[in-house]
């Protein structure tokens, strides 16, 4: 009966969308793209904020930017597919797999209008990302190497950044040597290819600022990483040769991929990303290097991978004290760290789905050729101390009517002390979105390549409840509200004693018009720290209180899109300090001509460190910038891109910071500019063919 009625749905929309105009799809990418360039951004300001850990944000965006450009097939896409649309809900995307079940194979894009859960904001935003393909079969027909030749498509990307401002390395020392052995220019240089969806091929190739291109130290470029990847080749689902990044279950035992966490999309908690990912950025550390293969028989799934490569280090008499993961190699004691360790990895991952639930097992094994072992301190007592480490969990996914429930539980070595993530999403009601989660991570367990939801970074030490909700109260109107309370029952770096802290988030956006959409958002962060100064025997932890408040509003007027903006926030400690930052961004995109530019005018004011405030920029293509800023001046930039032909392009921002807080230099030790104005430039051109 369900099917029936759902048939004589899918007739009424087709025959309506044959009545109705319906808006260009090609016309409507660039405008749903920058939409979702600001929630990439809103998420990486909170991101920034809260958590210890850097993340890759670059190669986040590249593959949500390239996943425009390859769209998803409605008809085909699975569920970790749909993961990579990050402003889908896990609740949103189990509703679009269980209609698409019930009702076979959408007709018509538009037919997501009958997907409960989706409005036509939601549809707006996926039409960048998919499309519908003539043939349903496509997907697992065998691939023509001779077409894929023929018929790919390549992409050259040559980058350059450089700061004009003399930087403290590249002066001349007593020895007459500056600390830096390289040229202040920073290069990199991509090459893409892809065939339908079917392979793809990248190579990356960088010299950071500082680096030797030709010499003593180094010859050619500082970093090289490069993959081929063939997809859906009869059973086998996805395999990849060179460098790549594996994520399974919730993060428990390994995940290398991008992490949500908390963010305006309060109740997409459960990680729905899956597998094997190429790896086509310029972060030089969290990837693997090897071979990993995914296949599918029926409804198992099975993922193997392996690693062989060599990761940089700090050595201290032959000891392996830590990883050196900034990739920098510009001074000879910082060529020391080049591949110092030998690392080796290899896991797995079966996963069995069916048509309402997902039951999986993973695990790694890892090897190093040196001992791991930091300078011992009190809060590092349960760190990884050892040359090799086996991780293992089991995962689940259950769908019951309204409720997605998932999680994760895994153990490291003898598994004594196993660490437990589990939550639910729902919609009891139309417009109304909830999602509760709890996590238990003891001090024990150290898993090597975990990262998951937590207050911190990766998966220890700590103890949470989080609630999230999303509700449409009216037609225009989005509320997202999230409350997270945590512990953590050991030590934590530059904090003396058990600690705990509380998280809350309120968003009220109102859009009354397709072109004019307005934020306001509220942000309070409670947690234990050090007193300043302390040096009391018995530890003694002061209230530590940050709150941030943004009102933002953006309209578009034809080819013209304004962007107003104000962050303030407080903190409380022993003292009250706050940071204030204005914003007035112009973009320009005219249609008859070629030239594209942003036009961008930054004020801020933040009293000290704990007052940094974090604001999304626009920038080149493939790369992503939201800065940091303390002290008191003003930040301008215009980045401008102008089409030469349909296959050549190129992209220029020039930006400048300028202090007014009577400071005499700019960031300190090599890195420090005497002066109070740094200037950036970035220059990119792209060629298709």
């Amino acid at each position: 009966m369900r099917s029936t009625i759902l048939m004589y749905e899918k007739l009424f929309v087709f025959c309506l969308l044959m009545l109705v105009h319906v808006p260009d799809s090609n016309a409507q990418a660039t405008d749903c793209f920058d939409n979702i360039d600001q929630y990439i951004a809103d998420i990486f300001e909170q991101y920034a904020e809260e958590s210890e850990k850097e993340m890759d944000f670059d190669s986040f965006y590249e593959e949500l930017f390239g996943l425009s450009q390859q769209a998803l097939d409605l008809n085909q896409a699975g569920r970790e597919d749909f993961g990579k649309m990050i402003f889908l809900s896990d609740l949103q995307i189990e509703n679009i797999l269980y209609y698409r079940y019930k009702a076979g194979m959408f007709l018509t894009i538009y037919e997501l209008m009958l997907v409960e859960g989706l409005d036509m904001t939601d549809i707006r935003r996926m039409l960048p990302f998919v499309c519908l393909s003539e043939n349903g079969d496509e997907k697992w027909e065998r691939i023509n190497f001779k077409e894929a030749l023929k018929y790919g498509k390549n992409e050259v990307l040559t980058r350059f950044d450089i700061i004009p401002e003399q930087k403290a390395g590249y002066i001349k020392n007593e020895q007459d040597s500056p600390a830096y052995l390289g040229n202040p220019l920073c290069h990199h240089l991509k090459y893409r290819f892809h065939y339908r969806d079917k392979l793809y091929v990248n190579t990356t190739a960088e010299k950071d600022a500082g680096e030797q291109f030709w010499g003593k130290h180094h010859k050619g470029y500082d970093f090289l990483s490069g993959s081929i990847q063939l997809k859906d080749y009869g059973c086998l689902r996805n395999l990849i040769v060179g460098d790549y990044q594996v994520s399974f279950g919730q993060g428990l035992v390994i995940r290398q991929t991008f992490n949500l966490g908390k963010s305006a999309m309060a109740t997409k908690i459960c990680d729905t990303d899956q597998g094997f990912k190429r790896y086509g950025s310029t972060n030089e550390y969290n990837f693997m290097r090897g071979l990993a293969c995914s296949w599918q028989f029926g409804k198992a799934h099975l993922h193997l991978f392996y690693s062989n490569k060599l990761e940089d280090g700090n050595l201290q008499d032959d000891r392996l004290t830590g990883f050196y993961t900034s990739g920098y190699h510009r001074t000879a004691l910082e060529c020391m760290k080049r591949d110092v360790v030998h690392q080796q990895a290899a896991g797995g991952n079966f996963t069995f789905q069916g048509a309402w639930f997902q039951v999986g097992v993973s695990s790694l094994a890892l090897s190093l050729d040196k001992k791991l072992d930091p300078k011992p301190y009190p809060y590092n007592l349960y760190y990884f101390r050892d040359d090799r480490q086996f991780a293992a969990g089991i995962h689940y996914r259950f769908r019951w009517h309204q409720f997605n429930i998932f999680g994760e539980a895994a153990g490291v070595s003898d598994f004594k002390y196993p660490a437990v993530l589990t939550g639910v999403t729902c919609a009891p009601v139309s417009r109304v979105n909830f999602a509760l989660l709890y996590r238990y991570f003891p001090p024990e367990y150290n898993a090597f390549y975990s990262s998951t939801f937590a207050a911190s970074s990766g998966a220890g030490n700590e103890q949470g409840f989080y609630f999230g909700m999303e509700v449409l109260p009216f037609k225009h109107w989005k509320l997202a509200f999230y409350a997270d309370a945590y512990k953590f029952p050991w030590l934590r770096y530059g904090i003396d004693f058990p600690s705990k802290g509380n998280d809350y988030f309120l968003q009220l956006n109102y859009t009354p018009q397709q072109h004019l959409s307005i934020l306001m958002r509220l942000k309070h962060k409670q947690t234990q720290v050090n007193p300043s100064g302390s040096k009391a025997v018995i530890p003694i932890l002061a209230e530590q209180q940050k709150s941030a408040l943004r009102l933002q509003f953006v309209y578009e007027a034809g080819s013209v899109k304004f962007k107003n903006q104000v962050d303030g926030n407080l903190n409380k400690k022993e003292l009250n300090t706050y940071g204030l930052a204005m914003l007035q961004e112009i973009s320009v995109k005219l249609k008859k001509t070629p030239l594209h530019f942003d036009l961008s005018f930054l004020f801020f004011d933040a009293k000290n460190y704990e007052n940094l405030l974090y604001m999304y920029e626009r920038d080149v293509l493939y790369a992503f910038s939201t800065p940091s800023f303390s002290g008191v001046g003003c930040k301008y930039y215009v980045n401008l891109r102008y089409d030469f032909t349909p296959k050549l392009s190129c992209w220029l921002k020039i930006a400048q910071t300028h202090y007014a807080d009577d400071r005499e230099k700019i960031g300190s030790s090599h890195e420090a500019i005497m002066g109070d104005r740094k200037t950036e430039i970035k220059c990119l051109v792209r060629l298709k063919f």
